[in-house]
């Protein structure tokens, strides 16, 4: 087998620097083909649920109006769940006061701390039981007399 041998001077011939125009045109139309997909499958920012927001904006915050909250507090040893000046003691009866309230803007579920996870977890089926499908939970509420100073 034998070898072409190079030119001394180091130039190299038009025809060996051409690159292959072919593969190139199909990797740029690859290229091209995934973005397009990529950029269309892909749902618009703004549809985005922002689930990692400031803080500001919860469910049951209707944008300057008194968010829907109910507060899970302990009393006389029993779980107590207080909606404005409403209390009720069972999960159904929860359901029952919270159906009548509007849905869409969620509601706001505030655990205080001394209440057992059965507790708050009744609540938030309680409320899921309603039809509330934006149910923002808010643990770490004190009970009674200590939420007068806050």
């Amino acid at each position: 087998m034998r070898m072409a041998a190079r030119r001394s001077s180091g130039l190299l011939e038009l025809s060996e620097m051409r690159l292959p125009l072919i593969a190139l045109i199909d990797v740029i139309l690859f290229l091209l083909m995934y973005f397009l997909l990529a950029g269309s499958l892909e749902a618009e920012e703004r549809e985005l649920a922002s689930t990692l927001g400031s803080g500001s904006t919860v469910a049951g915050d209707t944008g300057g109006f008194t968010p829907q909250v109910v507060e899970v507090t302990m009393a006389g040893g029993n779980v107590a769940y207080r909606m404005g000046g409403r209390s009720v003691a069972s999960r159904e009866s929860l359901a029952d006061l919270v159906r009548a309230l509007p849905k869409a803007p969620g509601i706001v579920v505030r655990v205080a701390d001394d209440v057992p996870v059965e507790g708050a977890a009744a609540a938030l089926q309680g409320c899921r039981d309603a039809g509330f499908e934006r149910i923002a939970y808010q643990p770490g509420a004190r009970s009674g007399a200590g939420q007068a100073g806050k």
